[in-house]
């Protein structure tokens, strides 16, 4: 597993790549010996987890909105914009944040961006603690540049130390996971929010957040709230939406990219849409569980021979869950006043 929140472990996972395995018929999976089978096997399962990323709507907004807030920092002197992704738990905020981030780095080292040269750090990211003071905070952020922390040092010292680090390393792109842990209601989580508007105008990169229903953090709200209100765009990961038109070509076209994603050589693309509604009822319109569902089902084809999804196992398990679901909550027997009224 990849640790991205240092500077080796970001590199690491941005120059990672996992292709595609070539595509093989069922004769040739067959014939093929047990270890290479397993071989087969495990590139598809590391490629439908770690190699396909399926660009929805909302994330290519997300990312334009970033690439967008990127350029026009580079010339503020003061108030920088930001972004801020909310949303609640297998919405996909991680994986949106640092992708975005992923992609802008290769895209700086594509262009030969200076940003990129020797020595440059053209994206940070940290995660924020449970119970973080603006010190602790500080600390992660120089446990990723490889900064060294040695003797006593002050608030003050940190946050110059840190802060040249990033003028010095060019960041463009600072990115900030789990920022549902500064909740506003503790005067150290005050602390460590104040920090990141202090260093967000003295590094020159843009800032963007994302956390558990940050809304309700009270990062946002009152006179600190205010100004980050004004200066940084929310953006909210929900759950996909089934009923109008476009709510169901993009359910469908989310399920037609994972669906090709898997690599199973007997499954009929576009055979998912069959089972679109039951898949949306299993998972509640959620991208992770969506991706943990099929991919399951996906290792399972593969270890029986079938080789594509068992398309009627998922009707099957939502009658299961609904009849659980009934027992666990029985209709409540009708009083004896309604009875005798009828």
């Amino acid at each position: 597993m990849i640790e991205i929140a240092t500077k080796a472990g970001w590199r690491e996972y941005v120059e990672a790549t996992y292709d595609r395995p070539a595509p093989i018929t069922s004769q040739e999976l067959r014939a093929l010996s047990f270890g290479d089978r397993a071989l087969y096997n495990q590139g598809r399962a590391q490629y439908a987890q770690a190699g396909a990323f399926v660009q929805t709507p909302r994330f290519k907004a997300f990312q334009h909105a970033v690439r967008d807030r990127v350029m026009l920092n580079t010339y503020r002197r003061v108030g920088k914009l930001g972004l801020i992704l909310s949303g609640e738990p297998g919405h996909g905020k991680t994986t949106s944040l640092v992708e975005v981030g992923r992609s802008h780095e290769l895209r700086r080292r594509e262009i030969g961006h200076p940003a990129a040269g020797p020595g440059k750090l053209p994206v940070v990211y940290v995660a924020v603690p449970a119970q973080c003071s603006a010190k602790a905070l500080m600390h992660e952020f120089a446990r990723f540049l490889g900064l060294p922390l040695v003797g006593r040092k002050t608030y003050g010292d940190l946050l110059d130390m840190v802060a040249n680090a990033l003028r010095g390393c060019s960041t463009e792109l600072i990115l900030i996971d789990d920022v549902h842990h500064l909740d506003l209601k503790y005067r150290q989580n005050i602390e460590a929010s104040d920090m990141l508007k202090q260093l967000s105008e003295r590094c020159g990169g843009t800032f963007v957040y994302a956390g558990i229903a940050v809304e309700g953090t009270g990062l946002l709200d009152g006179e600190r709230g205010g100004q980050i209100g004004k200066r940084f765009e929310v953006h909210v990961a929900a759950p996909f939406s089934l009923g109008s038109k476009a709510d169901d070509s993009c359910w469908g076209d989310l399920l037609l990219a994972m669906e090709n994603s898997l690599c199973l050589t007997e499954q009929k693309l576009g055979s998912i849409l069959s089972v679109a509604e039951v898949l949306h009822a299993l998972t509640g319109g959620e991208i992770g569980l969506l991706k943990d569902l099929l991919q399951f089902a996906s290792l399972k084809a593969m270890d029986d021979g079938t080789e594509k999804l068992d398309l009627a196992a998922f009707d099957h398990d939502l009658q299961r869950r609904q009849e659980v679901a009934k027992l666990l909550n029985p209709k409540p027997p009708r009083s004896r006043v309604a009875a005798h009224s009828r």
